[in-house]
């Protein structure tokens, strides 16, 4: 019987993309999270007495330890989380990786539940529609869910759906970093953001990181596969030895 031999070109082309998927992912992820961070922070600032810069302060510091709760926790689930994905991290740091997951887990599920507080809660926005408002009840659940279903994973062992869950819960973490782009898109394309345009471009952010979730975990699940299939076809293809 033979054993495959690994191809040495493979092999190298597999860790030239480990090694850039180790700082590639983060740095993505960490970029996509600059603009939601930044103006969380100048809304801590304001709440601390700095001057306002961030529009709608009036509305939203009518519940400061509740908005305090969710820009702390969606700062950490973001950022932290970034590094979540890198595989390198995963490999060398597992400790970290374990102890941080902790973390992410309580930040998770602060941000969607105080993120579904404000929404129920709060007044809403001149522009904010009932739909929005619904739409964003179900993103916190959502979130939520994911977290959870990760959570139970990991305890089970199930290393793959717990990978695919915390995917998703992070994917609808990080709606507000690619809203900010549909939204300039709207700007830029049509004109002042109005109720229904609010309403398609924040749903946009959502369903776009969703769908790229699904491809990432997708693609991650595809992987080994196609290497099995590559290592059964290699070893069939190789002649028997004779007698």
């Amino acid at each position: 019987m033979f054993t495959p031999v690994p191809n040495p070109r493979s092999t190298s082309r597999s860790a030239g993309r480990s090694t850039a998927a180790n700082w590639l992912i983060p740095t993505g992820l960490v970029l996509l999270s600059l603009v939601p961070v930044v103006a969380g922070g100048l809304r801590l600032a304001e709440l601390a007495g700095g001057p306002a810069i961030v529009p709608d302060g009036d509305r939203v510091t009518a519940t400061p330890m509740a908005l305090v709760t969710h820009i702390v926790s969606v700062t950490v689930f973001s950022l932290v989380g970034a590094f979540q994905f890198a595989p390198g991290v995963r490999r060398r740091h597992r400790a970290w990786h374990r102890a941080a997951g902790r973390v992410l887990v309580l930040c998770g599920l602060l941000t969607a539940g105080t993120g579904l507080w404000l929404t129920l809660f709060l007044p809403p926005a001149a522009v904010d529609s009932e739909l929005l408002v619904a739409i964003r009840v179900v993103v916190s659940a959502a979130m939520a869910a994911c977290v959870v279903v990760g959570f139970v994973a990991i305890r089970r062992r199930d290393f793959a759906a717990h990978r695919a869950w915390m995917i998703r819960g992070y994917a609808i973490g990080m709606g507000a970093g690619t809203q900010f782009f549909t939204q300039l898109a709207w700007l830029a394309v049509i004109g002042p953001v109005t109720a229904s345009g609010r309403t398609g471009t924040m749903a946009a952010g959502w369903l776009i990181n969703v769908v790229v979730a699904e491809w990432v975990i997708r693609r991650r699940a595809a992987g080994p596969r196609r290497r099995r299939d590559a290592v059964r076809v290699s070893g069939s293809a190789r002649p028997r030895p004779a007698g």
